[in-house]
């Protein structure tokens, strides 16, 4: 099998000459953005008030506080297990596949 670059027999090159006029026939940068100089953009959000909400986010407490300290005590003193079957049953169902409880 040859393998040839020529397009000149080939349906693309029309596609091609046509997106290349076209591409011609476009202002340049210079003339596209000349009469857009005076656009102007106001955003009505602040730093300030960015930075204050993230801070306010970021001192709220853990809705899960709670749990989430037992589970780091249970796993520094070596007494947390995960099953792997209940883990994989959780992730399939996340995914609306039905799962049966148990062996069958």
């Amino acid at each position: 099998m040859k393998v040839s670059h020529d397009l000149s027999n080939s349906p693309l090159r029309g596609s091609r000459n046509q997106a290349i006029e076209t591409r011609e026939k476009m202002p340049s940068g210079s003339e596209r953005t000349r009469g857009q100089a005076g656009d102007r953009v106001e955003l009505s959000v602040s730093l300030r008030d960015v930075e204050k909400l993230t801070a306010t986010v970021a001192s709220l407490p853990s809705t899960n506080s709670g749990k989430i300290e037992s589970i780091k005590s249970r796993i520094a003193d070596g007494t947390y297990r995960v099953s792997g079957i209940e883990v994989a049953e959780k992730m399939l169902r996340s995914m609306g596949i039905d799962v049966t409880d148990g062996e069958e």
